[in-house]
């Protein structure tokens, strides 16, 4: 059996796409089609349901997507253990972080890494915190940088970094005047929010809740799934809103927003999630090592 074909397959299977998961495999649509074919050869059965409505594995192919990425995951171990025994560290690390994290922090860790070990080559896949935690229960990435922490016995999390929630309003705001805005001032204007899922969400909930207040009390002009998008509708005008000070830092200073100092920031952490089985992989050891010296 052919490792090519079945990481071909995975990667059909979790992009819903030949041509993504080409991209992803830096290959061709037609080479990614003849591994899938050459594998439901030899295996004897149709492993993809190519209908109308997209690409979905049949269920023989789910309980082959199932081995093949325990097939996959046991290889990169070894791949990890044959480094250590040559002294050097190789393979693929996949690295699911948030949006924050994964902009403002993400790169300069990964620099680093890489100067240390060169031969590693590293994928980086952006999402809320909770598609990235699904990601690596899924075994689709090795590591996750997230803005929450989980309790499970599965998952392990360790804080890595920190930041905090600001307030951030439009230019010429009434709030930018006031000497200390409390809620009741900050209630009369409009938000614009993360979509849910995203940790930068569940640490504004956190923060309302404890003074007393939850999302319900605002009034919700938009919800939007970046943080970029945020700070440009806020720029608009559409209203304010709660953001990490790591991404209203450079906006500000760009003169597109205006952060409100008087309001009292909210403090959080990033974690990195890992799969608990999978932490002592030298792999995933030594990128931890960066992001916490």
């Amino acid at each position: 059996m052919n490792l090519k074909k079945l990481e071909a397959f995975i990667m059909v299977v979790e992009k819903n796409s030949f041509s993504e998961a080409a991209a992803a495999l830096k290959s061709s649509q037609p080479t990614v089609s003849l591994k899938i074919k050459s594998l439901e050869e030899d295996l004897g059965f149709e492993l993809l349901d190519r209908g109308v409505s997209g690409i979905r594995p049949t269920p023989a192919g789910m309980l082959v997507y199932t081995a093949a990425k325990d097939i996959a995951n046991r290889w990169r171990i070894l791949e990890d253990e044959l480094g250590e025994f040559q002294g050097t560290l190789t393979g693929t690390l996949t690295i699911g972080a948030s949006t924050i994290p994964g902009t403002y922090l993400l790169p300069g860790w990964v620099k680093k890494f890489r100067s240390l070990y060169p031969k590693v080559e590293v994928r980086i896949e952006i999402g809320d915190s909770k598609k990235v935690l699904n990601k690596l229960q899924n075994h689709q990435v090795d590591v996750g940088i997230i803005g929450m922490e989980i309790e499970s016995k599965q998952i392990k999390c360790k804080p890595i970094a920190s930041d905090s929630l600001v307030l951030i309003a439009p230019n010429g705001h009434p709030l930018l005047h006031a000497p200390r805005p409390d809620f009741a001032q900050v209630q009369q204007f409009e938000f614009v929010l993360r979509e849910e899922g995203s940790g930068t969400r569940k640490m504004m909930e956190d923060y309302l809740t404890e003074k007393g207040f939850s999302v319900e009390d605002l009034k919700t002009a938009v919800s939007i799934g970046s943080t970029e998008s945020v700070i440009a509708a806020v720029e608009a005008g559409l209203g304010i809103s709660f953001i990490s000070k790591l991404a209203a830092l450079p906006a500000a200073k760009a003169g597109r927003v205006q952060i409100i100092d008087s309001f009292e920031p909210y403090q959080r952490d990033f974690y990195l999630a890992v799969l608990a089985d999978a932490e002592n992989r030298s792999i995933i050891k030594q990128f931890a090592g960066i992001m916490t010296s």
